[in-house]
């Protein structure tokens, strides 16, 4: 099998040896928008599509060209749709709506000034959580607990287009799951709203936790047509809400992230091989 690993950057050491290791079995190759050959992606039939294509990087070039390795035959995982719409947290919010999965009311606004207007018109309620309509390393993502913190906020993001949320009443921890395919893995982390100590993460066996706790973190893949994410969850009023849903994060912090994406690639090959 052919099975390429779209990339922003140089893989984090569990994607390094993931690729190590499936080069031992199949053709493996890792690309990204600088680094793809002549022709791959913007016409289909001038480079063979590869059979596999691991969409980890966030680039809009990159969706791009997976979206066109998908439409020439190529297996995308995550689909470049699903990834599309699970980087636009107002899209993620409304398939999250729409299945039914637990999550706090969120509402988008084209610009944070625009909640300053909200508040002028008396419709906010404190504290909320706002964040940027679009996932990225450097975004918004902060616990605003008044008027006056929402102000303090405009000279540097006031234009950002955004994503309010209801504060959901928490015990300041949040409950870190990864999923990759059939495996989850899981973890307690402190807030990241009150800081991002990965150090300190307590794993959980997600054997002993309550059934649905599982069933949110599936049902919220599901939702997007994820297969490789992860799911933050809240636990308010001993029920779970899910407040953020990142598309194949670098599972660095989950429990042998490698051994699990080495068996879903092994699935999806042997269900390549059968069907091709």
């Amino acid at each position: 099998m052919k099975i390429h690993l779209l990339a922003e950057a140089a893989p984090n050491p569990v994607l390094t040896a993931v690729m190590e290791e499936l080069g031992r079995r199949h053709e493996v190759a890792v690309f990204d928008a600088q680094t793809l050959p002549a022709g791959y992606g913007r016409e289909p039939g001038l480079q063979a599509p590869p059979d596999v294509v691991l969409l980890k990087s966030r680039t809009p070039e990159a969706r791009r060209v997976a979206q066109t390795a998908e439409r020439a035959g190529s297996l995308v995982v995550n689909p470049p749709a699903a990834t599309t719409a699970a980087l636009d947290r107002a899209a993620t919010a409304d398939a999250l709506d729409r299945a039914g999965v637990p999550a706090p009311r969120s509402w988008s606004v084209p610009a944070l000034r625009d909640l300053a207007a909200d508040h002028a018109e008396n419709t906010l309620s404190w504290p909320l959580v706002v964040k940027s309509r679009t996932s990225s390393r450097r975004d918004l993502v902060r616990l605003v607990s008044s008027p006056a913190e929402l102000l303090e906020l405009l000279p540097e993001w006031g234009e950002e287009p955004v994503v309010a949320q209801e504060f959901a009443a928490n015990d300041g921890f949040d409950i870190k799951v990864w999923v990759i395919g059939a495996d989850l893995s899981v973890a307690r982390r402190r807030s990241a709203l009150e800081s991002i100590d990965k150090s300190a993460d307590e794993h959980l066996d997600p054997a002993d936790l309550p059934e649905d706790w599982i069933r949110a973190a599936r049902d919220a893949g599901a939702a997007l047509d994820l297969q490789l994410y992860g799911v933050d969850l809240l636990i308010t009023g001993g029920r779970p809400v899910v407040v953020d849903v990142n598309p194949f994060p670098g599972f660095r912090g989950a429990r042998g992230p490698a051994d699990a994406l080495l068996r879903f690639l092994s699935t999806i090959a042997a269900a390549r091989m059968v069907t091709a």
